[in-house]
């Protein structure tokens, strides 16, 4: 009789030891997911907001890279140069790019039979003393062209706006804007697309 009584005896210290076991098992199981989510929430809520400038990159990039796309020839690193000279100059890079795809079909190498050069068909002989007759300069090097086509561009449309600056640019100076015929312009904001309408 008593192995009887102490046989049941041990089954419920058993029992009651797995029972104990399983809520302590529960328990823990509860505090960890309710600490995860707080932790979660947490850090949702101190997350750092988005840096505006690489948003504004960002942006640039990918103008520049769907008009690269459109005219069928660049790639990512002359859309991430794009966009480096766009926020340098406030031109879009939408424009820049279009500029770029039908002045040189973004030959870092093109070489104009009237003497312009590179990516954004600068005139040498035109802009020769602003630029120290381009002895610090090297027209075929793409960053070095971008950045002195662009300030020729800016200075343009800060003057006649972006289409009087478009039409008195194709890399010859400051005309009087009649060398350009306004063909090119157009050429240059309809490849550009949507990013540019409305601009004067």
């Amino acid at each position: 009789m008593r192995k009887v009584f102490a046989f049941f005896r041990s089954r419920e210290v058993c029992c009651l030891g797995a029972t104990v076991l399983l809520v302590a098992s529960a328990y823990y199981l509860l505090y960890s997911v309710s600490h995860t989510a707080q932790g979660s929430a947490a850090v949702s809520v101190t997350a750092p907001a988005p840096d505006p400038s690489v948003q504004n990159e960002r942006r640039a990039f990918f103008e520049a890279a769907k008009v690269y796309g459109r005219a069928g020839c660049g790639d990512l690193a002359l859309a991430e140069l794009t966009a480096k000279h766009a926020i340098r100059t406030g031109l879009p890079a939408s424009v820049i790019a279009a500029k770029v795809a039908i002045e040189s079909a973004c030959n870092p190498l093109a070489v104009s039979y009237k003497g312009a050069v590179g990516l954004t068909q600068v005139m040498p002989r035109v802009w020769a003393s602003e630029y120290g007759d381009f002895r610090a300069v090297n027209l075929f090097n793409p960053d070095q062209n971008m950045s002195v086509g662009t300030d020729i561009l800016s200075k343009l449309v800060k003057k006649h706006g972006l289409r009087g600056g478009l039409q008195r640019y194709l890399g010859t100076g400051p005309t009087d804007g009649h060398s350009t015929p306004n063909s090119y312009a157009d050429r240059v904001m309809k490849l550009a697309g949507g990013e540019v309408k409305g601009k004067p």
